[in-house]
């Protein structure tokens, strides 16, 4: 775990790939901290009226992308978590944003662990149809991304209050 320096009053980013909890902690961490979460996934299918996958579907790839970004533009409150979809941090200008504006907490988990995790999940486009070869290809690509953070926090066989626990201290630490 790397330390960062906490800021009262910025917002909270977790990052990672597909499957390494975001979503899961950052609801915990948000009870624990009494904060807001937002999920930028959610706040685009609340956006656009549809699901990532009919996104990716009608629209492309490139136009999620967008919109990713432009949710980082939107979403400014103080005291705030907010949830990120896995390929965010893929457009330098998402990572700029998120420094400028927050801290970015890294939940990393081992690619063997992420395959488990997935494995039966329908609901994400990235990964529909690939075999483990091509998740394991775009893990790597993003890994250098992800370790831009302000902090890492290792997910892999972790309870979900194990890893609230080590990123609330990270906080306090701050």
């Amino acid at each position: 775990m790397r330390r960062g320096q906490w800021v009262e009053h910025k917002l909270i980013y977790l990052t990672g790939f597909m499957g390494s909890g975001k979503t899961t902690v950052g609801s915990k961490l948000g009870e624990r901290w009494s904060m807001e979460v937002i999920d930028t996934d959610q706040w685009i299918e609340h956006k656009e009226r549809k699901s990532i996958a009919e996104i990716f579907a009608g629209e492309s790839e490139a136009y999620f992308r967008d919109l990713e970004t432009e949710a980082l533009k939107t979403i400014k409150e103080d005291s705030l978590i907010i949830t990120t979809g896995g390929g965010i941090v893929e457009r330098e200008e998402n990572r700029k944003l998120m420094k400028l504006q927050g801290k970015i907490v890294y939940l990393y988990c081992g690619i063997e662990e992420i395959i488990r995790r997935l494995e039966g999940d329908t609901s994400r486009p990235l990964i529909q149809h690939q075999d483990e070869e091509k998740i394991t290809a775009l893990y790597r690509s993003r890994m250098a991304l992800y370790e831009e953070a302000d902090v890492i926090i290792d997910t892999t066989r972790k309870s979900v209050e194990e890893i609230v626990e080590e990123i609330t201290l990270w906080r306090k630490k701050g």
